[in-house]
Protein backbone atom coordinates (compact mmCIF):
# COMPACT_ATOMS: atom_id res chain seq x y z
CA UNK A 1 0.00 0.00 0.00
CA UNK A 2 2.82 2.38 0.90
CA UNK A 3 4.50 1.71 -2.44
CA UNK A 4 1.20 2.44 -4.22
CA UNK A 5 0.82 5.72 -2.35
CA UNK A 6 4.35 6.74 -3.27
CA UNK A 7 3.63 5.93 -6.90
CA UNK A 8 0.52 8.13 -6.88
CA UNK A 9 2.51 10.95 -5.25
CA UNK A 10 5.19 10.68 -7.93
CA UNK A 11 2.57 10.79 -10.67
CA UNK A 12 0.94 13.82 -9.06
CA UNK A 13 4.29 15.58 -8.79
CA UNK A 14 4.96 14.88 -12.46
CA UNK A 15 1.57 16.28 -13.45
CA UNK A 16 2.24 19.44 -11.46
CA UNK A 17 5.65 19.80 -13.08
CA UNK A 18 4.09 19.54 -16.53
CA UNK A 19 1.49 22.17 -15.69
CA UNK A 20 4.13 24.63 -14.44
CA UNK A 21 5.88 25.19 -17.76
CA UNK A 22 5.23 28.65 -19.19
CA UNK A 23 6.25 30.39 -22.38
CA UNK A 24 8.69 32.62 -20.48
CA UNK A 25 10.31 29.57 -18.84
CA UNK A 26 10.64 27.84 -22.21
CA UNK A 27 12.19 31.01 -23.67
CA UNK A 28 14.60 31.26 -20.74
CA UNK A 29 15.71 27.62 -21.07
CA UNK A 30 15.93 27.34 -24.88
CA UNK A 31 19.32 26.05 -26.07
CA UNK A 32 21.78 28.29 -27.88
CA UNK A 33 21.06 26.36 -31.09
CA UNK A 34 17.53 27.80 -31.04
CA UNK A 35 18.31 31.33 -29.80
CA UNK A 36 22.01 31.89 -30.64
CA UNK A 37 21.77 35.68 -30.37
CA UNK A 38 20.49 35.69 -26.77
CA UNK A 39 22.29 34.24 -23.78
CA UNK A 40 20.32 33.23 -20.69
CA UNK A 41 20.98 36.45 -18.77
CA UNK A 42 19.86 38.57 -21.70
CA UNK A 43 16.64 36.58 -21.95
CA UNK A 44 15.99 37.04 -18.24
CA UNK A 45 16.51 40.79 -18.64
CA UNK A 46 14.07 40.84 -21.54
CA UNK A 47 11.43 39.06 -19.45
CA UNK A 48 11.97 41.43 -16.53
CA UNK A 49 11.76 44.51 -18.76
CA UNK A 50 8.51 43.34 -20.30
CA UNK A 51 6.92 42.38 -16.98
CA UNK A 52 7.83 45.77 -15.52
CA UNK A 53 6.24 47.59 -18.44
CA UNK A 54 9.57 48.94 -19.69
CA UNK A 55 10.25 49.44 -23.40
CA UNK A 56 13.99 49.03 -22.80
CA UNK A 57 15.67 46.77 -25.35
CA UNK A 58 18.47 44.31 -24.58
CA UNK A 59 21.69 43.96 -26.55
CA UNK A 60 22.03 40.66 -28.38
CA UNK A 61 25.34 39.00 -29.25
CA UNK A 62 25.51 40.98 -32.50
CA UNK A 63 25.11 44.23 -30.54
CA UNK A 64 21.64 44.64 -31.98
CA UNK A 65 18.42 45.41 -30.12
CA UNK A 66 16.12 42.61 -28.89
CA UNK A 67 12.91 42.90 -26.89
CA UNK A 68 9.81 40.93 -25.98
CA UNK A 69 6.71 42.40 -27.64
CA UNK A 70 3.99 40.12 -26.23
CA UNK A 71 3.87 37.62 -23.39
CA UNK A 72 1.25 35.32 -21.90
CA UNK A 73 1.55 32.03 -20.03
CA UNK A 74 1.15 30.16 -23.34
CA UNK A 75 2.93 32.39 -25.86
CA UNK A 76 5.84 34.80 -26.24
CA UNK A 77 6.73 37.06 -29.15
CA UNK A 78 9.98 38.95 -29.52
CA UNK A 79 11.93 41.15 -31.89
CA UNK A 80 15.34 39.52 -32.30
CA UNK A 81 16.99 42.01 -34.67
CA UNK A 82 15.92 44.81 -36.94
CA UNK A 83 14.98 42.22 -39.55
CA UNK A 84 13.87 39.17 -37.59
CA UNK A 85 11.22 38.20 -35.06
CA UNK A 86 10.21 35.05 -33.24
CA UNK A 87 7.21 33.49 -31.55
CA UNK A 88 7.30 30.67 -29.04
CA UNK A 89 4.09 28.95 -27.95
CA UNK A 90 3.15 25.97 -25.84
CA UNK A 91 1.24 23.10 -27.45
CA UNK A 92 -0.89 20.68 -25.42
CA UNK A 93 0.33 17.14 -25.92
CA UNK A 94 -0.98 13.88 -24.47
CA UNK A 95 0.15 14.11 -20.83
CA UNK A 96 2.84 16.64 -21.71
CA UNK A 97 3.62 19.93 -23.42
CA UNK A 98 5.29 20.61 -26.77
CA UNK A 99 6.71 23.89 -28.08
CA UNK A 100 6.27 25.50 -31.47
CA UNK A 101 9.02 27.97 -32.38
CA UNK A 102 8.53 30.33 -35.30
CA UNK A 103 11.34 32.53 -36.59
CA UNK A 104 10.49 35.13 -39.21
CA UNK A 105 13.05 36.96 -41.34
CA UNK A 106 12.28 39.97 -43.55
CA UNK A 107 14.51 40.09 -46.66
CA UNK A 108 12.53 42.36 -47.29
CA UNK A 109 9.57 40.00 -47.73
CA UNK A 110 8.71 38.09 -44.56
CA UNK A 111 9.41 34.37 -44.50
CA UNK A 112 8.95 32.07 -41.51
CA UNK A 113 10.50 28.82 -40.39
CA UNK A 114 8.32 26.64 -38.15
CA UNK A 115 9.82 24.01 -35.85
CA UNK A 116 8.25 21.84 -33.14
CA UNK A 117 10.04 20.57 -30.03
CA UNK A 118 9.22 18.65 -26.86
CA UNK A 119 9.32 20.49 -23.52
CA UNK A 120 13.08 19.84 -23.28
CA UNK A 121 13.75 21.37 -26.70
CA UNK A 122 14.35 18.06 -28.42
CA UNK A 123 13.04 18.27 -32.02
CA UNK A 124 9.88 16.25 -32.57
CA UNK A 125 9.41 14.03 -35.60
CA UNK A 126 9.43 15.94 -38.87
CA UNK A 127 5.80 14.97 -39.45
CA UNK A 128 4.76 17.26 -36.57
CA UNK A 129 4.78 20.03 -39.18
CA UNK A 130 5.42 19.61 -42.89
CA UNK A 131 6.42 22.80 -44.68
CA UNK A 132 3.94 23.30 -47.54
CA UNK A 133 5.19 23.24 -51.12
CA UNK A 134 4.10 25.62 -53.86
CA UNK A 135 1.53 23.00 -54.91
CA UNK A 136 -0.17 23.27 -51.50
CA UNK A 137 -0.83 26.96 -52.13
CA UNK A 138 -2.63 26.50 -55.45
CA UNK A 139 -6.25 27.46 -55.92
CA UNK A 140 -8.45 25.33 -58.20
CA UNK A 141 -7.57 27.68 -61.03
CA UNK A 142 -3.91 27.46 -60.04
CA UNK A 143 -3.98 23.67 -60.32
CA UNK A 144 -5.13 24.06 -63.92
CA UNK A 145 -2.22 26.42 -64.58
CA UNK A 146 0.45 24.68 -62.49
CA UNK A 147 3.05 24.82 -65.29
CA UNK A 148 2.76 28.60 -65.51
CA UNK A 149 2.84 28.91 -61.71
CA UNK A 150 6.02 26.83 -61.48
CA UNK A 151 7.67 29.01 -64.11
CA UNK A 152 6.83 32.24 -62.27
CA UNK A 153 6.97 31.05 -58.63
CA UNK A 154 10.10 28.96 -57.92
CA UNK A 155 9.44 29.05 -54.16
CA UNK A 156 6.93 30.42 -51.65
CA UNK A 157 7.40 33.08 -49.02
CA UNK A 158 5.03 33.12 -46.07
CA UNK A 159 4.86 34.46 -42.53
CA UNK A 160 3.51 32.24 -39.76
CA UNK A 161 1.59 33.01 -36.58
CA UNK A 162 0.26 30.60 -33.93
CA UNK A 163 -2.94 31.39 -31.98
CA UNK A 164 -3.01 29.48 -28.65
CA UNK A 165 -6.70 30.21 -28.08
CA UNK A 166 -7.71 28.27 -31.21
CA UNK A 167 -4.61 26.06 -31.48
CA UNK A 168 -4.22 27.14 -35.10
CA UNK A 169 -1.14 28.02 -37.11
CA UNK A 170 -1.74 30.46 -39.97
CA UNK A 171 0.69 30.91 -42.85
CA UNK A 172 0.13 34.11 -44.83
CA UNK A 173 1.23 34.44 -48.46
CA UNK A 174 3.96 37.13 -48.69
CA UNK A 175 4.94 36.78 -52.37
CA UNK A 176 3.44 40.19 -53.15
CA UNK A 177 6.32 41.73 -51.17
CA UNK A 178 8.90 39.88 -53.27
CA UNK A 179 7.66 39.58 -56.85
CA UNK A 180 7.22 42.58 -59.10
CA UNK A 181 3.63 43.89 -59.21
CA UNK A 182 3.08 42.75 -62.80
CA UNK A 183 4.25 39.18 -62.16
CA UNK A 184 2.37 38.90 -58.87
CA UNK A 185 -0.72 40.22 -60.63
CA UNK A 186 -0.51 37.23 -62.98
CA UNK A 187 -0.11 34.59 -60.27
CA UNK A 188 -2.30 36.09 -57.51
CA UNK A 189 -5.53 34.36 -58.70
CA UNK A 190 -3.69 31.03 -58.70
CA UNK A 191 -2.42 31.20 -55.11
CA UNK A 192 -4.26 31.03 -51.80
CA UNK A 193 -3.86 34.06 -49.49
CA UNK A 194 -3.22 31.84 -46.46
CA UNK A 195 -3.06 28.28 -45.15
CA UNK A 196 -4.37 27.21 -41.74
CA UNK A 197 -3.22 24.28 -39.63
CA UNK A 198 -4.65 22.95 -36.38
CA UNK A 199 -2.67 21.24 -33.63
CA UNK A 200 -4.16 17.81 -32.83
CA UNK A 201 -2.02 16.91 -29.77
CA UNK A 202 0.74 15.37 -31.90
CA UNK A 203 1.06 17.31 -35.16
CA UNK A 204 -0.27 20.20 -37.24
CA UNK A 205 -2.87 19.14 -39.78
CA UNK A 206 -4.11 21.40 -42.52
CA UNK A 207 -7.62 22.84 -42.24
CA UNK A 208 -9.36 22.76 -45.61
Amino acid sequence: MRRLILLFMAMAATAVAYSQITASAAFRDAPASVLPLLDRNTRLDMIDYFNSGSATASKNSMQGQSRITALSPASLSATLTGSSDCQLALLPMRGDTAIVYIETVRLPASDSRVRVYDRNWKPLASKSFVQPSVADWLTKEGEKNSTAVNALVPFMLSSAQYAPETQTLTLTNRLSDFLSPDIYGQVAPWLLPELTYRWDSSRFTRVK
